[in-house]
Parts: structure tokens; C-alpha cells; sequence
């Protein structure tokens, strides 16, 4: 019913505390993804690589097309270089997710991930003690509950953490680094918070029923 997926991120342009790069040649600690099987009918929504979010496939090839259009419908202005042009918004179908689609689009991506979880053919229990962990709709990564009320509050507060800078709009502020709870999480942690999370996504096995 689910699949394991490593997933090894080589970055010539990571973040450091300092700001510092880290070398094209090394490997960050590899990150496990948990991918759910669809309910019959369902597909992954594939916004992003590991967006596996159960839509229609009519959705998911909307995604595929928006994606495609994506730099058609941004405009230098009030929000960076990816300001939406007239009549759009971002899609945010993940964080950090600047696809412009019309509010209909947005209002309905929005309506998928929550409904995330009834869509996948069998979602994992957690063993007693642990709850998923939800840095994003389909994150199962089981971990205590203290973590997951953790994560809901840096995801809550993740925009205060992030400058234009040297990595873009979403460059960390001073002493934080991108989380990496999932390829492509850039809400800003400090190191030891996002150890700590290596650490529940290598335990993340261990921790299912």
C-alpha cells in the first residue's frame, strides 16, 4: 500500500547558519518520503516531485499545465519576482508553492489537501504514542505529539523566519536553516530542530504499525 522512497538532496547552493554553501560534492543526510497508494480514481497531484496528495487525474494534469505556465503569470512587484500578475494567487499547494492560479483554483487545492487523507488506499498507523507528524497534508512521518504541535506552530510562523536573500524569497534569517522535513521544505528551524528531524524521518519505519 505505501511505498519508501530515499531521497538523497545534493545542493551546490544549501544554506548554512553562517550562509555559508556547501560544496556540489557532498551529500546532505538522505530523507525518507512516505508515498501513499491512491484510492481507486485518485492519482498523486505532483505539483512538485514529492507532492503525492490524492487528486482526480483531471486535477493533477491542471497541475502539470499550471506548472508549465507557471512563468507566464509572474511579474516583478509588491511580493518579489514572482508576484502574481492581475487576478491571480499563489496556488499553495505546498509551502512555498508560488504557482499563480485564479482564488477558484486555490480554494479548491486547498479543499485536496485536506481531504488528503481519505483519498489514499491505506494510511499508516502510527504505534501508540506517536502521531503523524503533518508538516505538510500528506506528511506521515510518525512522531510524538509534542513534535507534531511543533511543527504546527513553525508552519504557522514560517513567513516571520524568511528574507530576500542569497536563496530568494525564502532565504532564512540569521541562526536558521531550511527544516527539510520533505524535499523541498524550506520553513526555517534552527540546526538541532532540523537534526531532530532527520532523525524521525530515518526513524519513520520503526514507528508504524
Amino acid at each position: 500500500m505505501w511505498q519508501l522512497f530515499l531521497i538523497a538532496v545534493v545542493s551546490s547552493n544549501h544554506p548554512t547558519v553562517s550562509g555559508a554553501t556547501m560544496s556540489a560534492s557532498l551529500l546532505s543526510t538522505a530523507m525518507i518520503a512516505e508515498a501513499p497508494t491512491c484510492a481507486a480514481g485518485f492519482v498523486w497531484r505532483e505539483a512538485k516531485a514529492d507532492d503525492y496528495v490524492c487528486v482526480t487525474p483531471e486535477s493533477r494534469n491542471l497541475a502539470a499545465q499550471e506548472n508549465a505556465d507557471a512563468s507566464r503569470r509572474w511579474i516583478s512587484g509588491g511580493f518579489g519576482s514572482q508576484t502574481c500578475t492581475s487576478g491571480y494567487v499563489w496556488r499553495e499547494a505546498f509551502s512555498g508553492d508560488k504557482v499563480c492560479v485564479s482564488p477558484d483554483r486555490r480554494a479548491a487545492v486547498r479543499i485536496e489537501n485536506a481531504q488528503a487523507t481519505s483519498r489514499i488506499a491505506a494510511a499508516p498507523t502510527c504505534r501508540s504514542g506517536y502521531v503523524w507528524r503533518e508538516a505538510k497534508a500528506d506528511d506521515y512521518v510518525c512522531v510524538t505529539p509534542g513534535s507534531r504541535s511543533r511543527v504546527r506552530s513553525e508552519n504557522a510562523t514560517a513567513s516571520s523566519r524568511w528574507i530576500n536573500g542569497a536563496y530568494g524569497p525564502q532565504t532564512c534569517i540569521s541562526g536558521y536553516v531550511w527544516r527539510e522535513a520533505f524535499a523541498g521544505d524550506t520553513v526555517c528551524v534552527t540546526p538541532g530542530i532540523r537534526n531532530m528531524v532527520r532523525s524521525e524521518n530515518a526513524m519513520a519505519g520503526s514507528r508504524r504499525e
